[in-house]
Parts: C-alpha cells; sequence; structure tokens
C-alpha cells in the first residue's frame, strides 16, 4: 500500500508537470519573452511587433544586451539602409520605432512618443537617455520631440533630415514640397491657414536652445545636391544656429549626391559616433592625441565639415574641411590642404588639424586630408597612398565653386610620409586613380612639404615598403622644369627621412629653374617642429610669408 501511495503521487505530479509543458507551453513562453506581439527574425537578431496605445511599435533586440540597455530610435523609415543598425545590434543596442505616419513630428506625435518611451524605460529598463535617428522626414519627429526632452536624449543622427517644414513638405524655398504633406502639417498642427503655418516659430531649426544647454551632440550626413529636403535650408541652416549656441554638430557632405542614396557605403562614422555618445556608463571618448604640443591643440579642435572626395572599394575618403570665420562659398578662398605622415601605415587626420585650423583663422579653407593606408594584406600599396592625393587635389580643382576656393591658390603640405604624397601631387605624373578626372590638373600651386620622405632609395627611407618599384615614387629622382614654388622644412639629425635628400632634392630643383627654398633647422630630428611650439608656430609664419610673397 505505501509502494502504490508513493507511485500514484508520483504519477499526479508527473501528469500536472506534462499538462503544464503541453497545454501551457505558449503562456510560459510568452511569460519569459522580453517584449508581448509576435516575435519574428530581422537581420539575424529577434523582433517584437506590439502596440503601445492603438500604435504599432517594434523592438529588435540585440543577442546580448550591452550595460545599462542602451538604445536607438527611429523617426520614420525603419530598414532602410539597415547598415549601422545591424552593426549597433552586434554592439548591445536595442533598436526601436513607432509608427505613427503622416504626424510629421507634430505635438500629437510627441505625445505619443511619450508613450512609447515610458513603455520602454520604465517597463522594460531601457537607458534613460536615447539615440535618435531622423532619416529624411523623420527629422521632425526626433528633432521635435527632443526639444521637448533634451535631458533624455543622448544623441540625434540626421540622415538628409528635414529640419523645417516650410523647406520640406512647404516648398517654400529650393526644394520641390509636397502638397499632400504640407496639408497633412496644417491639419496635424491644427494651423487655420497657411500664413499660421509659415510664422511658426518651433521646427527644429528654430528650437535648438534646449539641445544646446544639454550638450546633446549631432551628427548629419547629407547630399549637396538634394533636391527634396535641401541641405542649406535645413542641415546649414540647423548647423549654423546650433554652433551660434554653443553646440556641437558634425556634418558629412557627400558631393553631388541628391536626396538618394541615404547613408554612407561606409557605416563606421555613424556607428562610431552612436556608440560614442549613446552608450550607457561610459565617459564620451576623447579623440586621440599626443603630449606634443600639436597633438595636445588637436585633440580641441573639430572641422566645419568632412566632404567625400572619392570611393574606394565601398569606403568614402574624406576631406576635413575647416572654413574660416563668417565664410560663404562664393568668396572663392585659398586651399590650405595638409596631409599627416606615419609611414604611409598610420597615422590620421586628426594628427594635422591645428595646420588647416591655423590657415582657417588666416582666411584660407583649411583642409586635412584622409587617405588610404598601406596594407600589404589588402592590396594597398605606397602607390594608393600617392593616388589618393593627386585625386584630392583634383576633387578640390573640380569643386572649386562649392568649396569656395580658388582653384588656381591651392597650396599642398604635409609630413614624413604626408609630406611624400604632397609632393607626389606634382611629381608623379600617370599614378592616378582611372575614376578621376584626368583632365583636371593634380598639381598644386603651392607645396610646402615638412621633413617629407623624399629619397625611397636605400640610402633614404620607404625602400623595402614601396619595392622594386621604388624610383617610380622618389621625389628626388623625378625632378624637373616646370614645378609648382616650393618651400621645404627639414633638420639636419633627421635619421628617418635623411637631410641629404632634401638638400639634393632643392639643389636639383633649382638647376632646372624651379623656385624651391629649404629651411634648416640644425640638429633637428625627425618631425622637429611638431615637438617645440615655437618651431611649430615660426614655420606656420614661414609658410605664411612665402605665400604671401608669390602673390
Amino acid at each position: 500500500m505505501k509502494t502504490f501511495a508513493k507511485s500514484s503521487r508520483f504519477s499526479i505530479r508527473g501528469f500536472i508537470l506534462l499538462f503544464l509543458l503541453i497545454a501551457g507551453g505558449d503562456v510560459l513562453a510568452e511569460q519569459t519573452a522580453p517584449f508581448p506581439g509576435k516575435k519574428s527574425a530581422w537581420n539575424g537578431f529577434d523582433r517584437y511587433d506590439f502596440q503601445v496605445e492603438k500604435f504599432s511599435v517594434l523592438v529588435v533586440v540585440p543577442q546580448k544586451a550591452a550595460a545599462g540597455k542602451p538604445w536607438v530610435w527611429h523617426g520614420e523609415f525603419f530598414g532602410h539602409k539597415p547598415a549601422p543598425d545591424i552593426a549597433l545590434l552586434n554592439k548591445g543596442f536595442h533598436i526601436a520605432y513607432m509608427r505613427v505616419p503622416n504626424m510629421l513630428g507634430s505635438p500629437e506625435a510627441v505625445k505619443h512618443w511619450n508613450l512609447f518611451y515610458r513603455e520602454l524605460t520604465e517597463k522594460h529598463g531601457f537607458a534613460k537617455k536615447v539615440a535618435l535617428v531622423g532619416l529624411s522626414r523623420g527629422g521632425l519627429y526626433c528633432y521635435n520631440w527632443a526639444a521637448a526632452n533634451p535631458e533624455k536624449v543622448a544623441c540625434i543622427f540626421g540622415d538628409a533630415p528635414v529640419c523645417d517644414f516650410k523647406s520640406w513638405p512647404g516648398g517654400k524655398g529650393k526644394g520641390k514640397g509636397s502638397k499632400v504633406d504640407w496639408q497633412r502639417v496644417l491639419d496635424r498642427y491644427g494651423f487655420k491657414n497657411e500664413e499660421e503655418a509659415l510664422k511658426y516659430k518651433k521646427n527644429p531649426v528654430d528650437n535648438l536652445a534646449a539641445l544646446a544647454k544639454h550638450d546633446v551632440p549631432l551628427l548629419h550626413v547629407y547630399g549637396e545636391a538634394d533636391e527634396v529636403v535641401p541641405w542649406e535650408e535645413n542641415t546649414g541652416l540647423l548647423a549654423s544656429r546650433y554652433r551660434q549656441l554653443g553646440g556641437r554638430i558634425d556634418l558629412i557632405a557627400k558631393p553631388g549626391v541628391k536626396h538618394h542614396p541615404h547613408s554612407l557605403l561606409d557605416p563606421k562614422p555613424i556607428v562610431d559616433f552612436i556608440e560614442c555618445y549613446g552608450s550607457v556608463g561610459k565617459p564620451r571618448s576623447l579623440p586621440p592625441h599626443r603630449s606634443d604640443p600639436v597633438g595636445i591643440r588637436s585633440a580641441t579642435l573639430e572641422p566645419t565639415k568632412k566632404v567625400v572626395y572619392k570611393v574606394v572599394d565601398g569606403h568614402e575618403l574624406y576631406l576635413h574641411v575647416f572654413e574660416p570665420k563668417n565664410f560663404q562659398t562664393d568668396n572663392q578662398r585659398s586651399c590650405f590642404l595638409v596631409i599627416h605622415g606615419g609611414g604611409w601605415v598610420g597615422g590620421e587626420p586628426r594628427r594635422m588639424y591645428p595646420f588647416a585650423d591655423h590657415f582657417a583663422k588666416r582666411g584660407m579653407v583649411g583642409i586635412s586630408l584622409e587617405y588610404r593606408l598601406f596594407n600589404k594584406a589588402k592590396g594597398i600599396t605606397v602607390f594608393d597612398c600617392v593616388k589618393d592625393g593627386r585625386s584630392a587635389v583634383r576633387f578640390i580643382r573640380s569643386h572649386a565653386q562649392s568649396l569656395g576656393i580658388n582653384p588656381q591658390k591651392i597650396i599642398v603640405s604635409g609630413g614624413s610620409a604626408g609630406g611624400h604624397v604632397a609632393l607626389g601631387t606634382a611629381l608623379f605624373d600617370g599614378v592616378d586613380d582611372p575614376e578621376d578626372p584626368l583632365d583636371v590638373s593634380p598639381v598644386p600651386n603651392i607645396l610646402a612639404p615638412l621633413f617629407p620622405v623624399i629619397d625611397t632609395s636605400a640610402a633614404g627611407y620607404g625602400n623595402k615598403r614601396i619595392g622594386e618599384r621604388w624610383q617610380e615614387l622618389s621625389p628626388v629622382h623625378h625632378v624637373k622644369a616646370g614645378l609648382p614654388p616650393t618651400i621645404i622644412f627639414h633638420g639636419t639629425g633627421d635619421t628617418v627621412t635623411p637631410f641629404a635628400g632634401a638638400e639634393k632634392y632643392q639643389k636639383l630643383a633649382v638647376e632646372k629653374g624651379n623656385q624651391c627654398e629649404l629651411i634648416i633647422n640644425k640638429g633637428g630630428r625627425h618631425g622637429y617642429l611638431m615637438f617645440d611650439d615655437k618651431l611649430y608656430l615660426e614655420t606656420l609664419e614661414q609658410i605664411e610669408k612665402f605665400v604671401a610673397s608669390l602673390e
């Protein structure tokens, strides 16, 4: 009897457990699901579609959430150009979207967004500050919600964003507008008539003070030929006003690009921006810098904008542009293009920001160049570095009008390997990217190389890295008549790019009828002026005087 009773009790418990597993499986699964609603797959991640209030929302879940549950919130067009979202999901960010169609960032839309924000932060533990993504009309949603809730915003990324409904859909400027959507603006915002809408003072371009006060960083990517959302009336105006308020905004311009295609081929700048400012519990990362005077200066500087000058293998290359104060593109200023060193294998444009910024403060357009770096595994050679330098000058010259540059007043400088690339713009005929406009000259009007790689023979620098074709990229072996006026800075104690090469180059250049000055620093090591603030400033002054003497 005792054995039968124990057996019966075991059978009953087993039956109950089996019943729960079979009949109540869905209930148990729902209890463990992070979100209600329909579960599906999105680019390898779990997606949940449900409703908040009466509106459809969705959340895409990372495989492992980052600390503090950081998240990205799309204003509109979720799923278009998803590469940044996929990268951020892999970094532990959640992605969210609320569908409130045709509300165009109206006060009603802001109220609905408030409910979704409360749902995700209070019920699901999402971070209190969110990274907003405003693509096209999504800019109205993101900026209007952010202006009402600045303390809840980590950062804003705008992709050709609408920043003023008078521009789009109103069509009251350069754009063609949209009659249907303009009527929706009038209806959704509750305007009595068009005149009242045109007097509205809470468009994103008008309503930035709270964001600047809360130090919300912005990043905009835009096409300079945007015919739908003209950048001058939207991103350009917003950027100007935000900077006047002391706010930070980074700009990436895509010359010749219209409203489409959106985003970037290489989403890294977008992903890095959102990860930097949208992560929880991490200090906003400061730009890397060296402890030398030039390195310290570089950490405090940011370009006016970055401009895509070339696309190679799905990767954008940028000009980091510093514009003078009160600059207008019809000014046609001189251009100072500077190229970083690093043996062709390292370095970055930021290293030369102080040079570009200095000449921008002197009324020029200063530009620090990004170029491909030597990578044997990827098949990138020193020839490619030189090609990019020549491409950059061609781009600047052929886009002089939109850049506000005089195409006949381009000065090219660079340090070490960057000095080599600078010299290559004038010397290495035929080392060209076939995609370039080859009818446009890559030769600058003035050269100002700093301790450059000038001899790539075994007695100089880079011989093994370049290989058996070293002589094709050796400046001292390509001196010819008709070169631009040149001023070279070099130290006699340079053991990296030996001084003898610079001395020989200058002698050959003069013999062939060129104007070429060699500024000698006795005992100066490689990069000497980068480590002494006095020498750095003296060098800049000498370049200025040299340029002025040619005018």
